[in-house]
């Protein structure tokens, strides 16, 4: 199974929802499942799924943060759902939702699905039509949804008309490019490997800061030929307990790459000096 098949399944599951925040409970006693929260897991894992008796639990860790409950909820919703066997040794580990280097296929997918059902498309797409792609809409959306930054950012870009990509990043290293299709159409593929070293989220990890912004050149983080006529804003998060750098790129066209005009002569491209001959003969 795929990502889109994934992505598929979780959107005609929570269609009929009207608003925000989605009832997580509500999803998993539709399908015949019982959740709880459970103070007797270890500080070391945040969930995992029993059946005793006939009936189906979805255990999570009610130590863990109300928002990453949800999500382990639904992550192990998905395993159930999609029938994608457990990769985990005793349920969901306390890191593993916070981290996406070195995870199993099964359980990225099963990750999709979960912020495919806390971030339905047809309730996110009303609120990005007309916004930019920032921090501020980001933090106000995670409220709303009561989901994570990296649900609603990958959530933003796959239901944007906008040129716009999010860059998940771990310790310097890019982990995930979520391009939108209007990004993908242009030519414009964001790479992976090291973060750009002009990057705000370069920066905001080199500074040990939480935020940061840079007005970049596009083929900052693209190698692509067609880069070079695109301008890129990025605003930054940096979580330092985890080393993790999130980017929302937003990318613009121009008349000519930053990097280019700085760099190239000045001379290039200029009118002839006017000597006040016409150029052209008279009639």
């Amino acid at each position: 199974m795929d990502e889109l098949v994934a992505i598929g399944r979780a959107r005609k599951l929570v269609e009929g929802i009207l608003s925000p925040p989605v009832d997580v409970q509500a999803l998993i006693a539709a399908h015949g499942m019982v959740f709880k929260e459970s103070d007797r897991l270890g500080p070391d894992e945040a969930g995992n799924t029993v059946t005793k008796g006939g009936t189906t639990y979805i255990v999570v860790n009610r130590n863990d943060d109300p928002f990453r409950r949800r999500f382990t909820a639904l992550h192990e919703l998905a395993h159930n759902l999609l029938e994608l066997p457990s990769k985990h040794t005793s349920g969901v580990p306390s890191d593993e939702l916070e981290r996406y280097a070195g995870r199993p296929p099964e359980e990225k997918i099963c990750d999709v699905f979960a912020a495919e059902c806390l971030v339905p498309a047809h309730l996110i797409k009303p609120l990005i039509a007309n916004a930019s792609f920032s921090v501020d809409l980001l933090i106000d959306l995670t409220k709303k949804f009561q989901a994570s930054r990296q649900c609603i950012a990958s959530s933003f870009v796959r239901n944007s008309k906008d040129l716009v990509a999010y860059v998940y990043a771990e310790e310097g290293a890019t982990q995930r490019v979520i391009p939108s299709a209007a990004l993908r159409a242009t030519g414009i593929f964001v790479q992976g490997g090291l973060l750009p070293s002009s990057s705000a989220a370069f920066n905001a990890m080199q500074a040990g800061i939480g935020f940061d912004s840079q007005e970049l050149d596009a083929s900052d983080w693209s190698s692509s030929d067609v880069a070079i006529h695109y301008a890129c804003y990025e605003e930054a998060l940096f979580v330092p307990a985890w080393k993790q750098t999130h980017s929302l790129l937003t990318f613009e066209a121009v008349a000519s790459s930053i990097r280019n005009v700085e760099a190239g002569d000045d001379s290039d491209g200029l009118l002839a000096e006017l000597t006040g001959h016409l150029p052209w003969p008279k009639r």
